[in-house]
């Protein structure tokens, strides 16, 4: 992959991020695809070794996890007893939901930072 491949796929993935954001990141699909995207160029840079400030801005994106799967305290586990599970299902996709929204919207922001960076150099 050569630079400016780089810079379309830095392109490409905020394309993907500002997409999953708007139809909040409901897409188990789209999720996984982001989060593999994202650990190819993230694989990319550190192989590509552009100095010791970059390679600490690409180890500080962290890997999303597509697959998450909430633990739920007693009381959310109570009251899916009570409600018949209901609340629980509701509280896992809240959470997931929060979960994927963070990750991606911070995965995004080193993504634009690290682009910025690059194009100084």
């Amino acid at each position: 992959m050569r630079i400016d491949d780089l810079f379309k796929q830095f392109t490409d993935i905020k394309f993907q991020a500002d997409k999953l954001l708007k139809s909040d990141a409901s897409d188990h699909d789209a999720v996984t695809r982001f989060a593999k995207q994202s650990e190819e160029i993230r694989h990319f840079l550190i192989e590509m070794q552009l100095g010791e400030e970059l390679l600490l801005l690409v180890n500080d994106i962290h890997k999303i996890n597509p697959d998450l799967d909430p633990k739920c305290s007693f009381g959310v586990k109570f009251l899916g007893v009570i409600t018949f599970g209901v609340s629980k299902k509701r509280h896992i996709r809240n959470t997931r939901k929060a979960y994927f929204l963070f990750h991606i919207r911070n995965t995004r922001d080193q993504y634009v930072h690290l682009n910025l960076r690059l194009k100084e150099m």
